[in-house]
């Protein structure tokens, strides 16, 4: 494959994902991993990428709206990673608060493997399906209006049922965390749960993978001193959690 080709391949990739991880292209492009990095390297040098820890992003990016399908397939190894860490903050019979978001998703997948007896509250009709297979679990479904793009409820029928419950943990998906801007989203209606969330509950963590990291979107959901704890992958730039860390955030 020649060098523009490869270029042009990881653009693209780019423009639909938003971000993107060494690993996604060494697999992508079928070449090295010193290929990879030459490329960025060139490529940022021009101004059409931004290098960051692990990957690339788009330059100066505001997180936009990707589709649904194209965000469930992005970081999967990822999601995996940061869901085997969000298990061990559960203990057997709780309640916990889970909004719509493909890390969720795949957290689901783990609730069913690792738990027997749990609560749960979710606006997601994903989810749901998935913890339907566990007969011992309580799977409280928001209602409202069903976003058919995002497989989840949205409106005053989640608002009004929300105020309703209160949980022990809510497992939080975002699209945007900056340490200057705070957590960001471009789902009107998942910004509005995600708060309701927040208020009628004892402990928030956030699950992102580090590609969320110092990005930002439109609609801001509240200042990072609302949550707990950050969990997110082995890739994120230790220097970066330094910085979150000197401002009180803690990430794991």
């Amino acid at each position: 494959m020649l060098s523009q080709e490869r270029y042009n391949l990881i653009m693209e990739n780019l423009r639909v994902k938003g971000n993107v991880s060494m690993r996604e292209l060494v697999e992508l492009l079928g070449v090295s991993m010193d290929t990879v990095r030459r490329d960025i390297k060139y490529l940022e040098s021009i101004g059409n990428l931004k290098k960051v820890y692990g990957g690339a992003s788009l330059p100066n990016q505001i997180v936009t709206n990707h589709s649904f399908v194209n965000r469930k397939n992005s970081n999967v190894v990822e999601k995996q990673e940061i869901s085997n860490k969000a298990i061990q903050y559960i203990k057997e019979y709780q309640a916990i608060a889970l909004n719509a978001g493909t890390t969720n998703v795949e957290f689901a997948e783990e609730l069913v493997k690792s738990f027997d007896c749990l609560t749960v509250i979710t606006n997601s009709l994903l989810i749901a399906n998935i913890l339907n297979t566990k007969k011992d679990f309580t799977v409280i479904v928001t209602g409202g209006f069903l976003d058919h793009e995002e497989h989840s409820f949205y409106g005053n029928g989640v608002m009004d049922n929300l105020h309703q419950f209160y949980a022990d943990i809510a497992f939080i998906n975002v699209n945007a965390i900056s340490l200057e801007k705070g957590i960001t989203d471009f789902r009107q209606g998942e910004v509005e749960v995600i708060n309701a969330f927040i208020k009628n509950v004892e402990k928030v963590i956030v699950l992102a993978d580090s590609s969320k990291f110092e990005t930002i979107s439109y609609l801001k959901i509240c200042d990072l001193d609302k949550v707990d704890v950050f969990l997110t992958d082995s890739n994120i730039n230790p220097q970066l959690v330094k910085q979150y860390k000197e401002k009180n955030v803690i990430i794991k």
